[in-house]
């Protein structure tokens, strides 16, 4: 989980500077309510997130779809060698 940025009392994150898997999570959703612009001295920034917003999206959503993509190939191995075995028994000599 990144650390928040500061700019006159706003708590934001940064889209580009998350990791790729957490841009691509966070672009996969409806974001058009979460994403804010802030406007510094030096530039606009338009792919920013409130740490607030930042820190529900990643212990709600983030870390459940993580786990999730976790298991997937476990519960697909365990599938297949099941599926080998009961191949095996069915036609022996394969």
């Amino acid at each position: 989980m990144q650390k928040a940025q500061v700019y006159k009392g706003i708590h934001y994150i940064r889209v580009q500077d998350l990791p790729k898997a957490e841009q691509i999570q966070i672009k996969n959703i409806d974001s058009r309510d979460i994403i804010i612009k802030i406007l510094t001295d030096t530039e606009l920034m338009t792919d920013c997130i409130t740490y607030e917003d930042y820190t529900h999206w990643y212990q709600n959503i983030y870390t459940q779809v993580s786990l999730v993509e976790q298991e997937e190939p476990t519960k697909k191995t365990h599938k297949a060698s099941f599926l080998q075995r009961l191949k095996h028994r069915l036609l022996p000599n394969t």
